[in-house]
């Protein structure tokens, strides 16, 4: 999953948030000087991408590639999946994708003192061109799948596996729907972020 199925799955609060988001930026973490709420939310970031990678339509859906992009299907359908959550919001939120996305923002506002310098940047770069809310549109995907090769310090083709995923895109969609409440339903049943 990507930044907006994290933030979808984590607490109302900036600590949850900035935690749920956090995992992806631990190298740059002291995790003795963060409070519970935020380990919580690295640990139910962690839960989500546990169960995302085992679920079985997940893995079916990783055959479906070509093989050419095997190892970098997982990040091809994490971004994919922000985007077939984006594009059917209402389903599955009440509110509006753009009133939850700057809801989302202000609260980790209130958690950058916890942020390191890096992750600080990213969020503020994502929320002055409101990036969530762009999953809507499916060329959003191929924006990120090109910024995430860009970070990736080897030689890669995530730049150019956006033909890829537009190709698989039916597939996607199917086995996003089927997947993502099996999520939501076990992330809330763990109660990571209430358990403590």
């Amino acid at each position: 999953m990507n930044y907006l199925a994290h933030l979808y799955l984590s607490q109302d609060n900036g600590l949850s948030m900035a935690g749920n988001l956090m995992a992806d930026f631990l190298k740059h973490v002291d995790l003795s000087l963060q409070p519970e709420a935020v380990l919580q939310g690295i640990d139910n970031h962690r839960a989500t991408d546990k169960f995302t990678d085992h679920h079985p339509v997940v893995l079916d859906l990783r055959e479906h590639f070509n093989p050419d992009f095997r190892r970098y299907v997982p990040i091809m359908l994490d971004v994919s999946f922000d985007h077939m959550l984006a594009k059917s919001w209402q389903q599955y939120h009440g509110l509006s994708l753009h009133a939850f996305t700057q809801h989302a923002y202000a609260q980790l506002l209130t958690a950058e003192p916890y942020m390191p310098l890096v992750m600080k940047k990213r969020i503020r770069g994502i929320a002055k061109q409101d990036w969530l809310a762009a999953y809507l549109d499916v060329e959003t995907v191929e924006h990120t799948l090109r910024a995430i090769s860009q970070r990736i310090r080897f030689e890669n083709n995530l730049d150019v596996s956006y033909h890829e995923v537009v190709r698989q895109y039916d597939v996607i969609e199917e086995g996003f729907h089927q997947f993502f409440p099996e999520l939501v339903r076990h992330i809330q049943t763990l109660a990571i972020e209430q358990s403590r």
